[in-house]
């Protein structure tokens, strides 16, 4: 064997190497981007369905507050006020519950840890 049938050999070798690094990189893709769909997914119908759940409740609660007070306007304006008051907290908790944590979920999905590759056989 001689130098051209090595060098012939080793560039066979590293275009299936580089092939094999491309599928890899796009099954890698794949997974976690189905991991993250299937979290946005869920938590859409959640919100969805939370959002149905809250309204009921709020009206409900809105009319016993108006029941109570004697005037179902007053029970409404206590809700109205309350859930401004609610989103003006929201708004400004906005980065540690909201921002942060989806920050953190995307980039474990994306960013390797060096430890976690090399205890993987």
């Amino acid at each position: 064997m001689n130098y051209s049938d090595n060098l012939q050999s080793l560039w066979k070798e590293v275009k299936t190497y580089l092939e094999l690094q491309k599928q890899y990189l796009a099954l890698d893709t794949a997974e976690k981007l189905s991991v993250l769909l299937s979290a946005v997914a869920t938590a859409a119908v959640c919100l969805m369905l939370g959002m149905v759940a809250l309204f009921f409740l709020l009206f409900a609660l809105a009319a016993w507050l108006g029941h109570m007070a004697g005037n179902v306007m007053l029970g409404y304006l206590a809700m109205g006020v309350l859930l401004l008051l609610a989103m003006v907290i929201f708004y400004a908790g906005r980065k540690r519950w909201i921002i942060q944590p989806l920050t953190r979920l995307v980039a474990s999905l994306f960013i390797h840890d060096k430890e976690e590759e090399e205890e993987q056989p």
